[in-house]
C-alpha cells in the first residue's frame, strides 16, 4: 500500500511540473510631453492607469499562459508579443493572439492571465480596451475612454470626458468631474462625489449615486435606485426596484419611475415645486403640506410653497412616500 501511495504521489508531482504555467514580465518606459494620449488594446488582463511622472510613461506587464504544454504556451507568447510604441504623441500597449475560445478548441486545456500596470503624466488621454479583465484608471486630468468584454471597473479622481463600458460587472466612480457615460450589461454602479453631469446605466443590478453636483440620468432594467445629495435635473428609472431620494436641496426637475416598487422622497420643507405622483397598485403618502389640486388615494397633484420644479413620481406596483430631508434620514 506505501508503494502504490508513494508512486501516486510521484506521479502526481511530475503532472503538476508538467502543467506548471509559462510566465512573462515586461518592464518599459518611454519619455512623453504632458498633453498626449495613451491607447491600451489587448486581448485578455487587468488594465490599471493612474498618474507618474510629468515626462514619463512607464509599463509594468505580466502575463501567464497555461495551456498544459510549454512549447504551445511559449509559441503564444511570441505570436502576441506585447508591444510598446510612440508615435508622436501617441504612445500604444499593444497584444493580441488567438481568442480563448480558439485556443481551447486547439489546445483543450486552457488558462490565461495578465496585469497590465501604466503610469503616465497627469495631464493625459486615455482610451484602453481589454477583451477580458478589470480596468481602472486615478487622478489623470483628460478624457478617457474605457471598455472590457468582461469585469469591473473603478474610476477615481478623474478630470475630463469619462466614457466607460463593460459587458459584464460592476462600475465605481469616486469623486470625477466632468462629463460621464458609464454603462454595463450586468453589475450594480456606484458613483460617490464628483461633478459634471452623469448617465448610467445597467441591465441588472442597483445603482447609487451620492453627493454628485449635475444632472443625472439613471437606469437599470432590474434592481434598486439610491439618489442622496444629488444636486440638478434627475431622471430615475427602473424596470424592478424601489427608489430613494434624499435631496437636501431642489436644484432641477425630478422624475423617477419603477415597474416594481416603492419610492421613497425626501425634500426641504421650505422648496418649491410641482407635484405628480402616482401609483397603479399601493398609496401615495405625503408628510409636506401640499397645496392639493387633485388627490386621491392613489393619486397626488399640487404645489409646495407656491410650486416651482417640477416633480414626477411613478410605480405601477407599490407605495409613494413624500417628507422632509432630516439627518435621521441621511444616515439611516
Amino acid at each position: 500500500m506505501f508503494t502504490i501511495l508513494r508512486n501516486l504521489l510521484v506521479l502526481y508531482a511530475l503532472a503538476v511540473t508538467a502543467s506548471a504555467a509559462s510566465e512573462e514580465i515586461v518592464k518599459r518606459q518611454l519619455d512623453a510631453a504632458p498633453g498626449g494620449k495613451l491607447v491600451v488594446d489587448v486581448d485578455f488582463g487587468s488594465v490599471d492607469v493612474t498618474a507618474g511622472s510629468d515626462d514619463k510613461v512607464n509599463l509594468e506587464a505580466h502575463r501567464m499562459v497555461d495551456f498544459g504544454n510549454e512549447a504551445k504556451e511559449k509559441e503564444f507568447l511570441a505570436d502576441a508579443p506585447i508591444t510598446f510604441t510612440k508615435e508622436g504623441n501617441v504612445i500604444t500597449v499593444r497584444s493580441r493572439g488567438k481568442k480563448p475560445n480558439d485556443l481551447w478548441n486547439l489546445i483543450g486545456h486552457c488558462k490565461t492571465d495578465a496585469t497590465y500596470v501604466v503610469r503616465v503624466p497627469k495631464k493625459f488621454e486615455s482610451a484602453l480596451r481589454t477583451d477580458g479583465g478589470t480596468v481602472s484608471a486615478s487622478d489623470l486630468s483628460g478624457n478617457l475612454s474605457a471598455h472590457t468584454s468582461g469585469g469591473r471597473m473603478a474610476f477615481a479622481r478623474l478630470e475630463g470626458t469619462l466614457d466607460g463600458d463593460t459587458s459584464g460587472g460592476a462600475i465605481e466612480v469616486d469623486d470625477c468631474r466632468g462629463p460621464i457615460g458609464i454603462e454595463t450589461s450586468g453589475g450594480h454602479i456606484k458613483v460617490t462625489g464628483g461633478q459634471g453631469n452623469l448617465k448610467a446605466h445597467t441591465s441588472g443590478g442597483r445603482i447609487e449615486v451620492h453627493n454628485f453636483s449635475g444632472d443625472t440620468e439613471i437606469r437599470t432594467s432590474g434592481g434598486s435606485l439610491d439618489l442622496e445629495k444629488v444636486s440638478g435635473k434627475i431622471v430615475g428609472k427602473t424596470s424592478g426596484g424601489g427608489i430613494r431620494a434624499w435631496l437636501p436641496e431642489l436644484v432641477g426637475d425630478v422624475k423617477l419611475e419603477t415597474s416594481a416598487g416603492s419610492i421613497d422622497l425626501a425634500v426641504p420643507a421650505s422648496a418649491a415645486f410641482t407635484i405628480d405622483a402616482n401609483t397603479s397598485v399601493g398609496g401615495v403618502k405625503s408628510l409636506l403640506p401640499f397645496q392639493a389640486l387633485e388627490a386621491d388615494r392613489e393619486h397626488l397633484r399640487g404645489t409646495l410653497n407656491g410650486g416651482g420644479k417640477s416633480v414626477r413620481l411613478q410605480t405601477s406596483a407599490g407605495s409613494i412616500t413624500i417628507k422632509a430631508t432630516s439627518e435621521e434620514i441621511a444616515h439611516r
